[in-house]
């Protein structure tokens, strides 16, 4: 019987050794795949993924969009890097099916750029890939820690590798303490997690929110605020599935908010709904920002615990009382009753700014608001006290402290000068409206008419703007034939799902006008 204790022991004393020993030679196999993931994750605010298969290339060299995003010079080097690499059999076995991350960060001088990383299916160190390497395709020179890799058209990019892992990039020093700073990330987590590929899926894109200001600021000459600040301090990731046709760039996925004192969180449980407050922006619009709300209770529970965690709750209470007292009304009785579900903010292409709100009832609202406000014309009105509109919405309206304001067909429009007022109601007299815009009904076309949140850039009319705003070269990028000119329209567009954003980006390529005389020819 002793024996058979022994034996049994034996064999459970065994069997838990080998499983130890499989699993974490299995977790050690994970961490190494993981390894270029986690390189690529850690600095950049964008992360492109995609499986290394031939006839991904032959599609994404077909397209023009890599180019007009990322500028001559850094396309010329990734193109060199993937047709040369790609007859070189030696190297290009090595990689094979394997998943590539690129990823983009901010560099020096106001530069943004790219990381390459992949994992090789055996260990290699640079003599090696020197030798595997070095013939017509390329020449490869090491430098240090680094390699330099020359390519027949002189462009030049600089490798490392660190066990299986290869990394390149167009700068040295963004390769500087690479290796020692791949430690596991909340945004690399994040990316294995929702890291799928689809039949249909050409490859992902992957947005870190966190790390965007810092990108914004090699590209940017001003501060990230106004309608950029959308881009500021969110803690928030986003993953796109990306499909491309010659008219548009299409990205689908999700927008995933992480701070729970994000204001737009607050959009989580409001359903999607059809937008309309749009028929009121004018032809110049550059930019707006539509929220919708369908559940208006639910909504104002969630906002008042929004004005506790930002420690405002107590203080704008008691103002609204007092306001209350000092005019004898109701104030609870204008905004929050006659709101109708939708509010947006908007930019006009001369910089002017607007808020927005759809009204139930513009005239009683209007009657309400009398005592709180003093006419400046007779279709424009300041408020006496500050802040009401913020107080009521929050974050958009911040922005318009004491604004002058018109209702005209149950829309409740506000400025911060009188004279900007006056060209809204010029452009929406005379219908000269963005709704009726070739440019803006083809982006219309091509989106959801639904939405949470809906965010638009006009590029013709934003173009001054940019100028403002963005440095000497990414200007140019921006107007040049060979950047972002074609295209006319940006959309992104949140709509709630379960506690995500089902999220859609759009960025829509100039279509060319149907000649009517041509139909009959």
């Amino acid at each position: 019987m002793k024996r058979i204790y022994f034996t049994l022991s034996i064999l459970i004393i065994g069997t838990a050794v080998m499983a130890y020993l499989y699993f974490s030679n299995l977790n050690t196999e994970n961490n190494s795949n993981d390894h270029p993931l986690n390189i690529v994750s850690k600095n950049s605010g964008i992360v492109f993924t995609f499986e290394n298969d031939k006839s991904f290339f032959e599609i994404l060299n077909g397209q023009r969009i890599l180019g007009q995003l990322l500028g001559a010079k850094k396309t010329k080097t990734l193109i060199a890097l993937q047709q040369n690499l790609s007859i070189n059999k030696p190297i290009n076995q090595l990689v094979d099916g394997e998943n590539i991350y690129i990823g983009f960060l901010p560099g020096k001088n106001n530069q943004v750029d790219f990381i390459i990383s992949t994992q090789a299916k055996f260990e290699i160190d640079q003599n090696r890939l020197i030798q595997l390497g070095n013939n017509k395709e390329f020449k490869i020179e090491k430098n240090g820690a680094y390699s330099k890799l020359t390519f027949p058209d002189s462009s030049f990019c600089y490798l490392i590798t660190d066990k299986k892992t290869m990394i390149v990039s167009n700068s040295p020093d963004a390769l500087v303490n690479l290796i020692d700073n791949h430690t596991k990330n909340d945004f690399a987590a994040y990316i294995k997690q929702n890291n799928r590929f689809g039949k249909n899926t050409l490859a992902n894109i992957y947005i870190d929110y966190n790390k965007i200001p810092k990108l914004l600021k090699s590209i940017l000459n001003s501060n990230i605020n106004g309608e950029l600040n959308i881009f500021n301090r969110q803690n928030t990731y986003a993953s796109f599935n990306y499909n491309f046709s010659s008219e548009k760039l299409l990205l689908n996925g999700y927008t995933d908010i992480q701070d729970k004192n994000n204001y737009y969180r607050l959009y989580l449980d409001q359903k999607e709904q059809k937008i309309f407050i749009d028929q009121a922006f004018p032809e110049q619009t550059a930019n707006y920002t539509i929220f919708a709300i369908t559940d208006k209770e639910k909504w104002n529970s969630a906002f008042k615990n929004w004005q506790q965690d930002h420690k405002e709750a107590e203080k704008i209470a008691k103002t609204l009382k007092e306001l209350n007292e000092k005019y004898r009304i109701d104030i609870y009785q204008t905004f929050p009753k006659y709101f109708n579900k939708q509010l947006a903010t908007f930019q006009l292409s001369s910089g002017e700014k607007f808020g927005l709100l759809a009204l139930e009832n513009g005239d009683k609202l209007g009657q309400l608001l009398l005592d709180l406000s003093t006419e400046y014309e007779p279709e424009i009105r300041i408020f006496k006290e500050a802040d009401l509109l913020y107080y009521f919405f929050g974050e958009p309206f911040k922005k318009f402290e004491r604004p002058f304001y018109t209702i005209i067909d149950n829309y409740f429009v506000i400025a911060n000068n009188a004279s900007s007022i006056k060209v809204f109601l010029n452009s929406y007299r005379n219908n000269k409206l963005l709704v009726n815009n070739a440019v803006y009904m083809q982006f219309k076309d091509q989106i959801s008419s639904s939405a949470t949140l809906s965010i638009y850039v006009n590029h013709k009319n934003s173009n001054d703007i940019f100028g403002r705003n963005l440095r000497a070269a990414y200007y140019k990028q921006y107007k040049s034939e060979d950047g972002l000119k074609s295209y006319n329209a940006f959309g992104y567009q949140l709509s709630s799902d379960n506690g995500r954003f089902l999220s859609n980006i759009l960025l829509l390529k100039q279509q060319k006008e149907i000649k009517l005389d041509s139909l009959t020819n």
